[in-house]
């Protein structure tokens, strides 16, 4: 079972043991939110595949493969609205859950990871690859919010969901030291994909008064594999003709920490 079935399985257990508890009267409702933050990616694998054309009928193909910097910072936006059940309880003991179900946008900030990526043939030396990285995310998430016996205003939660990333980048730069002043994807630096998303978070939210609240969280943030096609090496006299470049960047995963605003209608 790969992620994303087995966050869909997690997702519907979680709901049906929360509604399977005693329901209290109080606070049920819809809410709208905004946050915003900082965090930093994770180093993935980067490669790029193409081909030099040495003369009309003959190719020397290239491959490169390596991985990006182990942590590129980035920060991030977002806007949130949900509804939020009545609480439920188990019994006396004064712990209560709410569940929530939320639509979630995310954007990700211009980022810019670098593969250091040996060649193979090895005697072309290393290829340095940039691809400087936005990314909106669209995200359906279970959220659970619970009561503790030791405050009514303070709410500690947790968080999963799934969804799609929109994936941008513009302006790459695929350099070797050997060929100083030469960007091989100059002819068409921009390309985008997209790609399964999924989150999980974790937060403690303040009650400023019956409508306002502020919230404070950790994400972990991951997005699939994802491919892109770059323009063809186009310098005539310096540089010899190639096909268009194509790169694969792994799963990006990302550690984020947000505060934001919630009202509840």
């Amino acid at each position: 079972m790969n992620a994303r079935h087995r966050l869909s399985a997690l997702l519907c257990c979680a709901f049906s043991t929360a509604c399977a508890a005693q329901e209290t009267a109080g606070d049920q409702g819809a809410y709208i939110g905004a946050f915003g933050g900082t965090g930093a990616s994770i180093a993935t694998s980067l490669q790029q595949r193409g081909a030099v054309h040495l003369n009309a009928s003959r190719s020397l193909p290239i491959h490169a493969k390596g991985s990006t910097a182990s942590s590129t910072s980035v920060s991030l936006g977002g806007i949130q609205a949900g509804y939020e059940w009545n609480r439920r309880f188990s019994g006396s003991s004064g712990w209560e859950l709410s569940p929530a179900a939320e639509l979630e946008g995310i954007y990700i900030g211009k980022h810019s990871p670098t593969g250091e990526m040996p060649v193979r043939p090895q005697a072309l030396g290393m290829q340095y690859v940039t691809v400087p990285v936005t990314a909106g995310v669209l995200l359906a998430n279970a959220v659970f919010t619970v009561k503790t016996p030791y405050s009514d205003t303070i709410f500690p939660y947790l968080g999963a969901g799934a969804g799609i990333a929109f994936l941008s980048i513009k302006g790459s730069d695929s350099a070797n030291p050997s060929e100083p002043g030469i960007n091989h994807f100059n002819s068409d630096p921009d390309a985008s994909d997209t790609a399964f998303a999924m989150q999980l978070k974790a937060g403690i939210k303040a009650e400023v008064n019956k409508n306002l609240s502020v919230f404070t969280e950790y994400r972990y943030l991951s997005i699939d594999s994802s491919s892109y096609t770059f323009g063809a090496t186009d310098y005539p006299g310096l540089h010899l003709p190639t096909d268009t470049w194509r790169v694969n960047m792994g799963r990006q995963q990302y550690n984020l920490f947000v505060a934001g605003l919630q009202y509840r209608f």
